[in-house]
């Protein structure tokens, strides 16, 4: 496993982070392997923070950063937990495969790991030193001082450090104090909401040839992937007004089942297995990309914060990971006090290409997948059954050329 060496000086000897998911934590243990002191600051409890819906993909550009953190500790206890991504794509809802790729595509024996959200939260906050996570805390504003950041929380309490990252999710307060608001503007709905949940695979018909596999209907889609211990994560979306409410059809279960009877097996086995009680349902949003600059002097967002995007490639978590390793690998670089400002302005514009290219491919891709049309629908089946899969891929491809490195 490559390590930083320890007699690289940082540009900086403190990190404030807010907020505590995938990006936070993924950060802080970055910053400690760089020997920067760091503290990570969450408005919710502890349970809600290791908590959360459904299962989340931690693809092989995102895997490769864990390889190089803590002594390769978490990437390991994620083969132990997770569930491999091996073969899967995209299928009709009558079951016939429209494109379908291997991790061979990628010169990989797999493309990552498929986690539980909750698990995922477990093992990054596992990952840190008592005291490092401070739970509870909503932060309030921040001001810029003479050599640092002075950060403001909802409980009058303080606290300083040399930089602010706000890793605090779409709604980002971090992100709106930047700009001066309150807080910030709406996001941009989607025009599709999504259902999340587990279930247990013993008794459904799954092809065993297939680790994930997503179906494409009309206006909808549903897709499962192995999360590891023989649990699976499903996940489905619809077209449909913001706000929906599924009491209406009695729960989200009626809801699915109503939505996606006609499709081909695995589909109705895993209805007929799912606990309404454990099915979590969310509209989707995004923001368009706030281009090469996201913060201001000694403040700088990352992941949800600066650039959501819609989970229609399984890479948003991702990109949170490579921007929390990318910003600690610049602030490595020995730079003077007031050099500081022009690092977080180059990390910046140094991810902005990237994270534009995914937040543009995924829109792209749902609105494939969530296509209303009859003809619409025939076109989209037509054009990806006749596509050689080679050249399929390189829709794909370029997402795994990610390799991070602390030299």
């Amino acid at each position: 496993m490559q390590t930083l060496g320890k007699a690289i000086k940082s540009s900086v000897s403190k990190v404030i982070v807010i907020g505590g998911g995938i990006g936070g934590l993924t950060l802080a243990r970055a910053c400690l392997d760089a020997n920067i002191e760091v503290e990570i600051y969450e408005k919710r409890q502890l349970d809600a923070m290791l908590s959360g819906a459904g299962g989340i993909f931690i693809q092989r550009n995102a895997i490769r950063v864990y390889q190089l953190l803590w002594l390769g500790k978490i990437y390991q206890r994620f083969y132990e937990q997770g569930g491999k991504i091996l073969k899967g794509g995209f299928s009709s809802k009558d079951g016939t495969p429209l494109y379908i790729n291997s991790p061979k595509f990628a010169g990989e024996e797999d493309l990552g790991i498929c986690l539980s959200r909750g698990e995922l939260q477990q093992i990054l906050y596992e990952a840190l030193p008592y005291g490092i996570v401070h739970t509870g805390m909503t932060f309030e504003k921040f001001e810029e001082t003479e050599d640092g950041v002075r950060v403001y929380f909802q409980d009058g309490s303080t606290t300083a450090g040399d930089i602010l990252v706000g890793a605090d999710g779409l709604y980002s307060q971090v992100r709106a104090s930047l700009s001066g608001q309150e807080r910030l503007e709406s996001p941009v709905y989607s025009g599709m909401c999504c259902w999340r949940g587990f279930f247990n695979g013993s008794s459904v018909p799954l092809d065993k040839e297939y680790s994930w596999m997503e179906f494409w209907g009309r206006g909808n889609r549903f897709g499962y992937f192995d999360v590891g211990g023989g649990q699976f994560s499903f996940y489905a979306f619809n077209n449909s007004e913001q706000g929906g409410n599924d009491d209406l059809v009695g729960g989200f279960l009626n809801a699915l089942k109503l939505i996606f009877s006609d499709y081909a097996e695995p589909v109705p086995s895993i209805l007929k297995v799912l606990e309404s009680g454990s099915i979590y349902r969310d509209d989707i949003f995004d923001r368009q990309p706030l281009g090469n600059s996201w913060g201001k002097g000694r403040v700088t967002l990352i992941g949800d914060a600066a650039h959501p995007v819609q989970p229609n490639l399984g890479q948003g978590g991702c990109m949170s990971i490579e921007d929390a390793f990318e910003l600690v690998k610049l602030l490595t670089k020995g730079a003077s006090s007031d050099q500081v400002v022009l690092l977080l302005r180059q990390f910046e514009s140094s991810r902005s290409k990237r994270v534009t290219r995914v937040f543009t491919t995924s829109r792209q891709v749902g609105q494939l997948g969530q296509t209303n049309s009859v003809i619409g629908c025939l076109i989209r089946n037509w054009i990806y059954k006749l596509t050689p899969t080679w050249l399929a891929d390189l829709q794909f491809r370029w997402l795994f050329d990610y390799q991070p490195s602390w030299k």
